[in-house]
């Protein structure tokens, strides 16, 4: 984490009471050529809209360049890494928070994996959450207002990825029978022959459009379903396994440590630990 010197920001306190949205703080990134931030495996929602200048964010092995009136989302568990341009550092607004509403509002609406949606105007919905500061610091007492501003900004970013995606009706039906098969066996070939396709031209026309393979796609799915499973479930490691369709429980733990770094078992104290901590 470097160049947050020139940061303005805000957190937000919590008490014990479970609410469905925990805002962790907000703020605003003035232009510095040293910034820079990465992370492995985040613990929560990061939504940041660049104002003006440029920028990069690297995420699932993919480089995307950011400019003014672009908006980036990467969800839960994902690590990634964003700076600002050397010559022409972003301003940028942004709020980091923890949401399972949110969570399935993102899935529901494939909008998970996109990351960047450019030309998305969300300055109007930012600067209402700025405002809540004044309204109190408190979760429990603004996050009812934040969640209407959240929603109209993944609302803006939904209708935008549409528009994107009536190209192709291919590469929709494709994504429709891969999130259908998050939790079961059912393989890409067996996608093909639902769809009436061949392998090779299912793989062209989904990377074509969203820039990841089928099977990538779907077994980032999986674990990003499994994390939340592991995280929020009392269901043991096997049966979370079989759930989600994975060969046997040693498969889904070498590709879930392949994925985070831990394997299931690490994930989850992981999480318990994190979870014990913020409630002391």
């Amino acid at each position: 984490f470097t160049g947050l010197e020139n940061e303005v920001l805000t957190y937000i306190y919590h008490s014990q009471k479970k609410v469905p949205l925990s805002i962790e703080s907000f703020g605003i990134t003035f232009p510095s050529p040293n910034f820079h931030i990465q992370r492995f495996d985040a613990r929560y929602f990061i939504l940041e809209y660049i104002v003006s200048g440029k920028g990069y964010l690297k995420v699932d092995g993919k480089l995307h360049t950011l400019h003014a009136n672009d908006v980036y989302l990467l969800e839960p568990g994902s690590s990634h890494e964003y700076y600002a341009d050397k010559d022409e550092p972003f301003k940028k607004y942004w709020i980091n928070f923890k949401s399972d509403v949110f969570f399935h509002i993102l899935h529901e609406y494939d909008l998970n994996q996109i990351y960047v949606f450019h030309d998305t105007d969300i300055s109007e919905e930012m600067t209402k959450i700025f405002a809540l500061e004044k309204v109190s610091l408190y979760n429990d007492q603004i996050y009812k207002q934040a969640s209407k501003y959240l929603f109209t900004i993944f609302m803006k970013l939904a209708e935008k990825n549409h528009i994107k995606a009536e190209g192709s009706v291919i590469a929709q039906q494709i994504l429709a029978e891969l999130d259908k098969a998050i939790d079961s066996s059912v393989s890409i070939d067996e996608i093909c022959k639902t769809l009436f396709i061949s392998r090779s031209k299912l793989i062209r026309e989904f990377k074509k459009h969203y820039d990841i393979t089928p099977h990538a796609y779907l077994v980032n799915r999986k674990i990003a379903f499994s994390k939340m499973l592991l995280q929020n479930s009392a269901h043991s490691i096997k049966s979370i396994s079989n759930h989600l369709g994975f060969a046997d429980e040693h498969y889904f733990s070498n590709i879930f440590k392949q994925k985070t770094g831990m394997t299931p078992s690490e994930y989850r104290k992981s999480r318990t630990n994190l979870t014990t901590d913020s409630q002391q």
